[in-house]
């Protein structure tokens, strides 16, 4: 019987394939689920041997630490070098989206709040 390793659901694609490979090379028998056409299926891995299961979980887990220190590493040269996008550059890059989405976040608010005004 198969165990669920790992949910695939808002997961990029570069990521999933990393693991597929990374799961390929160490002979863990797996396969995938897609969460369908209206995507309320279960999107994961799954690994068709249970004796497997441990191995690949610390697989997964190394994995995941690495991706996550050269992620991390990445965030921290860029904002040395000050190449990290910030609110102001978004803003300046596009003014309306900024403005517009702000306006239709204090429009939220306001309809959430109305009852309590009343």
């Amino acid at each position: 019987m198969a165990k669920k390793l790992y949910p695939l659901r808002n997961v990029p694609d570069d990521e999933t394939e990393e693991m597929r490979i990374l799961l390929r090379e160490h002979d863990i028998d797996f396969h995938e689920t897609s969460s369908g056409f209206f995507g309320i299926g279960t999107s994961a891995i799954w690994v068709n041997n249970i004796a497997q299961y441990d191995t690949a979980r610390g697989l997964i887990a190394n994995y995941q630490q690495a991706r996550y220190q050269h992620a991390h590493q990445d965030y921290l040269t860029r904002k040395a070098a000050g190449e990290q996008t910030r609110f102001g550059d978004i803003y300046r890059r596009n003014p309306g989206t900024v403005i517009l989405h702000s306006l239709f976040a204090l429009f939220l608010i306001f309809l959430m709040t109305l009852p309590f005004w009343i």
